[in-house]
């Protein structure tokens, strides 16, 4: 079974809110963007909900932009929710609810409430962003809070070695570092490390505000000025380490679990950038799920070598990614049952598959993206916000994939299977059960 990742989580928010704000393409060609003179982009969206208010702050800060330590980004976003919280006071209205979100390239604060609480949320962001202070205690809280998270994610064997596996995969930049960093870097951040963070990074250049209700604009941008201070210190432009291709070598990973009955492979190949070759990825896609096909076919029905096989690949919108393939090996040794997959791949990937084999991959595909089709009016204004808050998520070409797909060139797509399958997998990782000794 092949499971896509279309949407980051950045991008899942977006379309969560999205339909909440239920916009229609009449909508979206209204809504209006604005620049304070402090710098920050502000976006205006109307609704149909005569008094919902959704309130966003978004930061083009993640992981992504750390530079010794880990994990500072994802800390300083509890103790900025924490604070958010803390001052929530008699402006807002019960009912009103807040979150946030940490990722690699984003950091995102959100408040949904009522019209008439649009003063106070601003006040309560715009104050907790330009005048950001907390204690020792707030951020030890904190880090006791990730510590915990960090601890039971290590202690699941398939989250451990998955881990592992990514930071090979990943080996040049923070994508192959967990968003939350780790436990001794978690330990030797200091309040200097987070306010230097902040400093550098939660600035008005970096910041969009998208407010959708039914608002006075006029207002809200003068409490945006009254608010969000320009800061002194000076803005660095955004400057993220771009990954290169994986370093060539072959990894291989084996953890032994008491988790596990049978044992559990995984093979990670690198995706080239497909993002200005969108027709060499569309043909990826299409002979990646004629693959899942040709395993199922040749190694559980005919030679019942494995027990199941499964894909997950991160390259929906075509930006540098990677393919997997997890496999659960039954009964079978795991190194006769990696050469058979391997040994499968490579002959399909040389031989090329027929013009009925990828129209039958492209069906499917398209049939797996109809999700989306009630979502095209949403996928408009989400693309547009998308844009303007620099998000690499490509919205627009979601929209028009369904018929995109389907217009696939064969040699192209039996060009890009022996590009890809040229090599060995860049990591392979094998969870097995752990061996127990008979008493003697």
């Amino acid at each position: 079974m092949i499971y896509h990742r279309p949407f980051g989580k950045f991008a899942i928010v977006f379309a969560i809110f999205s339909l909440f704000l239920s916009c229609s393409a009449e909508n979206y060609r209204g809504c209006s963007v604005h620049k304070t003179d402090g710098g920050v982009t502000v976006i205006f969206a109307d609704t149909p909900k005569p008094d919902g208010l959704l309130v966003m702050l978004c930061i083009s800060s993640g992981s992504t932009d750390e530079i010794e330590k880990t994990g500072v980004s994802n800390l300083l976003n509890r103790i900025f929710e924490q604070k958010l919280k803390q001052n929530t006071g008699s402006d807002l209205q019960y009912g009103s609810e807040s979150n946030s979100y940490a990722g690699y390239d984003h950091s995102i604060y959100y408040f949904y409430g009522k019209t008439e609480n649009l003063a106070g949320f601003i006040k309560n962001l715009g104050t907790t962003f330009s005048n950001f202070t907390f204690t020792s205690d707030e951020m030890d809280g904190c880090k006791r809070m990730i510590e915990k998270k960090i601890i039971e994610d290590r202690q699941t064997d398939k989250n451990f070695i998955r881990y592992e596996s990514r930071k090979s995969l990943y080996w040049h930049s923070r994508y192959g570092s967990p968003i939350y960093g780790n436990e001794d870097d978690l330990k030797s951040i200091s309040e200097e490390d987070v306010k230097n963070f902040k400093n550098k990074n939660y600035v008005n250049g970096r910041t969009t505000l998208i407010i959708a209700g039914k608002v006075d604009k006029k207002f809200a941008l003068e409490e945006i000025e009254k608010y969000f201070k320009k800061s002194d210190i000076p803005e660095e432009p955004i400057n993220r380490l771009q990954e290169p291709p994986h370093h060539g070598s072959s990894v291989k990973l084996t953890k032994y679990s008491s988790q596990v009955s049978v044992p559990i492979i995984e093979m990670y190949w690198k995706i080239p950038d497909y993002r200005n070759q969108k027709e060499k990825a569309r043909a990826a896609e299409i002979f990646i799920n004629c693959l899942d096909e040709i395993l199922q076919k040749n190694l559980i029905e005919k030679q019942k070598a494995v027990a199941s096989v499964s894909f997950t690949y991160s390259f929906w919108n075509y930006d540098y990614g990677d393919f997997c393939i997890t496999i659960t090996a039954g009964n079978s040794d795991t190194d006769d049952v990696i050469r058979a997959v391997l040994t499968e791949i490579k002959y399909a990937a040389s031989e090329g598959i027929s013009e009925a084999q990828a129209k039958k991959a492209a069906k499917k595909l398209t049939a797996s993206a109809d999700v989306f089709r009630y979502e095209v009016d949403v996928l408009d204004w989400t693309d547009w916000i998308s844009k303007k808050t620099g998000s690499r998520n490509d919205f627009d070409f979601l929209k028009s994939y369904c018929n995109f797909i389907n217009k696939f060139d064969l040699k192209e797509v039996n060009a890009q299977a022996k590009e890809i399958f040229k090599n060995d997998p860049c990591v392979i990782s094998i969870l097995k059960p752990e061996v127990k000794r008979k008493a003697v």
